[in-house]
């Protein structure tokens, strides 16, 4: 990833080498668990990190009939909680709607902790 001030063509296209290997050019990636994309839009990091919270909310859709609510808790805050915390310094100013489909995951779990009614 090439970042810059001066704004460059879209079919600029630069080698980078060291020493003689030749550095490949990429859309996305993964730096200590945070997704940078070619445009810094964080929509990969978002696509990523409602994959990881959907998967917890599966997990927790099930172990709601066998844990009481103050594990439930501990196991929001180990599985989901973690992942929206981490980076959000960096991804947390994306466009709210991008924002908006990872609340509505989170109200979702929140509703299977507290065993609330869904809509």
């Amino acid at each position: 990833m090439l970042i810059t001030k001066q704004k460059m063509p879209l079919d600029f296209d630069m080698n980078i080498s060291i020493n003689n290997h030749i550095i490949s050019k990429v859309d996305n990636l993964k730096y200590l668990g945070v997704v940078l994309d070619n445009k810094l839009t964080w929509n990969s990091h978002i696509a990523q990190g409602k994959k990881q919270i959907s998967q917890a909310c599966g997990a927790l859709t099930r172990l709601r009939h066998y844990l009481p609510i103050n594990s439930l808790i501990t196991v929001y805050y180990s599985l989901v909680f973690s992942h929206l915390q981490y980076g959000i310094s960096s991804w947390g100013s994306v466009s709210t709607y991008l924002l908006k489909t990872i609340k509505a995951i989170q109200n979702k779990i929140i509703r299977l902790i507290t065993f609330s009614s869904y809509r």
